[in-house]
């Protein structure tokens, strides 16, 4: 998918090859370097823009390594389980899982290092995206917590923000596995913590 098929109509093209640059060099110096020993000067010339250009596209290098790393979450989201129908939808929160998980495995020099030491805001990131996937889910009618009390919606965001929370301890417990890692082994350990009312692959 290009950057055009994933950038809002109206933005600046310059803008978007800038942005696309800056994800793309933040996420290389990511693998070797903690987010916090990223300096502008090391950023602007790998990703080959002005220092100043970075500030248009996030307040430091965490800022864009959240960015760079949720726009690839985010396209999962849009092009799996967005577009899913209620025939389709077990099938998709699978393949989402997959590919998310895939996602994690690629940048598991970043994940594991940053996750372990609790910076660069990658846990919150990760759990804001997964709350907001289930609760599009539960929006939609592919997920039914059970009904606990009369304020169903409110009692949703706790559900995602719970499931969201215990997706990113399976994932931060894996990244301590030995490598190489399976990723098999991810997603089942994923599946035997979901509740029972979640649907079965």
């Amino acid at each position: 998918m290009t950057a055009a098929e994933t950038t809002p109509v109206g933005l600046d093209p310059r803008w978007v090859r800038s942005r696309d640059r800056l994800h793309a060099a933040v996420l290389e110096l990511a693998r070797t370097s903690p987010a916090s020993a990223i300096t502008g000067a090391a950023l602007a010339r790998t990703a080959g823009v002005h220092r100043s250009t970075i500030y248009e596209h996030g307040a430091d290098p965490a800022d864009l390594l959240r960015s760079a790393l949720r726009a690839e979450l985010d396209e999962i989201r849009h092009r799996v389980i967005e577009p899913a129908t209620p025939q389709t939808i077990v099938a998709a929160i699978g393949s989402s899982a997959d590919e998310v998980f895939a996602h994690v495995e690629r940048h598991s020099p970043v994940y594991a290092r940053e996750l372990a030491a609790g910076t660069s805001g990658l846990g919150a990131m990760l759990a804001e995206h997964f709350a907001h996937s289930i609760a599009l889910l539960i929006e939609h009618g592919a997920l039914t917590p059970p009904a606990i009390d009369d304020d169903p919606d409110r009692f949703a965001e706790t559900v995602a923000a719970a499931l969201a929370a215990t997706t990113v301890a399976v994932i931060t417990d894996w990244l301590r596995d030995p490598e190489p890692r399976d990723r098999a082994l991810l997603l089942r350990r994923w599946r035997a913590v979901q509740p029972p009312w979640w649907p079965a692959a």
